[in-house]
């Protein structure tokens, strides 16, 4: 298994987004050699407009092509010169809103697929979820629908450039990536042979409420959002006496906590004032009502690192006008007010959690993909590959595990196609101190030719060097001795 690099990675979380030319006519230039992209001038799609085609040269001799289908779906299809015969499409984070393809953080240009991204149909800027007020045909292309015909369209544009159909289809995400990747395995079986989730935010619902829940007691009123309950010191304190209670418990004091599930820390050790142990369970204990659970909560993990608990449940504060004090604030309101209750002015003060499914009906039939049926994707010969850091603070892993279970449960036999790969010490879709540099397309390759399902990947550490091993699911790697930054020092059991 080959590493990719830090950089590659993180690029996976950028968003790729689209400058629009004036015409069809024109196609830009680089001081390197272009692609040949002539033939694509005279492409006519039905429902489909395009408006640029450029030739460049750099990171590798390819054409993009960008259009819109329908009325608003934007979308973007690079295609290298030299084609590997293979297709991929990117997802996109966020609410979108702009051209995304997170594949293209994972070199696959440079791998001469050809790929795809799209803004699913609206444009935004930043946490802005105002384009989906009163709007279920923004939402539903947003939900799942845009990626779909954006991959359809992708496809027969590749036919017609290459006079070959793809041979094989892969599709990359992570967050709401990972979302997009999970609907598409569920509502479009036939799209792609095999799917990369990565922290996918599959239960819109569960996540809305999440985040919801915690934003409620780091920021008890909508009227004061100068800073949370929860200070810098609060969260370091909070990671220290767990990592002093929990680190050891593996068999290395790495600051990393192997199995979060395996810690029996208390929040009410801690020396801190009723409100604050209460928002500290807020994020570890989920959303609740009276009749029953709503979501699950946070593992331990990320309480004080950099992408953790400070920039999405707690925050700092508002630091400008319109601008959410923490990430889970500014997306749980966003939902809630333009996809949910379609009232720009709703709070949070006194707001009842019973029946939120419910009252969340309508946005879910759009936005969460949660169904366990696998089977159509899997019968054509489908493979899901799921991952999800540990110490993620956007998007829970008990979350992932959770409808990993209840694939497995339906059919045992899912093992063979859908794995779930848990990454300690890792935040969202990457980063952190544990290990993560992964070469995912590599895994996915290496799957689709060989139709053996992965029981391991071998990540490596972005600061340090080494590597450890991921364990599928159930799985976990489990420290024999020897050098803590060797794979061959663990063992998945």
């Amino acid at each position: 298994m080959r590493f990719i690099s830090s950089s590659t990675v993180l690029a996976l979380l950028a968003a790729h987004s689209l400058d629009a030319a004036a015409s069809i006519s024109s196609i830009k230039e680089t001081d390197q050699p272009a692609a040949d992209c002539d033939g694509l001038r005279e492409l006519r799609l039905p429902d489909t407009t395009v408006t640029t085609i450029e030739s460049l040269g750099a990171p590798v001799r390819h054409c993009k092509l960008t259009g819109t289908i329908d009325r608003e779906i934007g979308f973007s299809v690079w295609l290298p010169a030299d084609w590997n015969g293979k297709f991929i499409m990117g997802g996109g984070g966020g609410f979108v809103g702009n051209i995304q393809n997170q594949a293209l953080g994972l070199s696959v240009l440079q791998r001469r697929y050809a790929t795809a991204g799209t803004d699913t149909g609206h444009r935004n800027q930043g946490i802005d979820g105002s384009w989906a007020l009163n709007n279920l045909e923004r939402l539903v292309n947003y939900g799942h629908l845009a990626v779909h015909r954006v991959t359809e369209v992708a496809k027969h544009i590749v036919e017609r450039h290459y006079a070959a159909i793809p041979e094989r289809s892969y599709f990359a995400g992570c967050s709401n990536g990972g979302r997009q990747a999970m609907m598409s395995a569920q509502r479009y079986p036939g799209d792609f042979d095999v799917i990369l989730a990565g922290a996918p935010a599959h239960d819109f619902a569960g996540v809305a409420a999440a985040f919801l829940n915690v934003t409620r007691h780091m920021y008890p009123s909508m009227d004061d959002l100068s800073a949370p309950l929860l200070t810098d010191e609060n969260r370091q304190t909070l990671a220290s006496a767990i990592l002093a209670r929990c680190d050891a418990q593996d068999g290395l004091e790495d600051g990393i906590l192997n199995d979060p599930r395996d810690c029996d820390f208390d929040p009410d050790s801690l020396d801190l004032d009723p409100e604050k142990i209460a928002a500290i369970r807020a994020v570890y204990g989920g959303p609740a009502a009276p009749d029953g659970r709503i979501h699950v909560g946070w593992p331990f993990g990320g309480e004080d690192a950099p992408g953790g608990w400070g920039g999405w449940l707690v925050g700092s504060g508002q630091q400008a006008p319109n601008f959410p004090p923490s990430l889970a604030f500014g997306f749980g309101i966003e939902v809630m007010r333009h996809m949910v209750e379609h009232d720009p002015d709703w709070r949070y003060e006194g707001f009842d959690f019973s029946g939120f499914r419910h009252r969340f009906r309508t946005a879910a039939a759009a936005l969460s993909a949660t169904d366990p049926n696998l089977d159509a994707f899997r019968d054509r010969g489908g493979k899901l590959l799921i991952y999800h850091g540990w110490s993620d603070a956007a998007l829970s892993a008990l979350a992932s595990i959770e409808y990993v279970d209840a694939v497995y449960a339906r059919d045992e036999s899912a093992r063979d196609d859908v794995r779930l790969f848990l990454m300690p010490g890792v935040l969202h879709c990457a980063g952190g101190p544990g290990p993560w540099m992964v070469d995912l397309i590599d895994a996915a390759e290496q799957w689709d030719e060989t139709g053996t399902a992965p029981d391991a990947l071998v990540a490596g550490f972005a600061e340090g060097g080494g590597a450890r091993p991921l364990c599928a699911y159930p799985k976990r790697a489990v420290y024999v001795g020897g050098d803590d930054r060797d794979p061959a020092s663990f063992e998945c059991r």
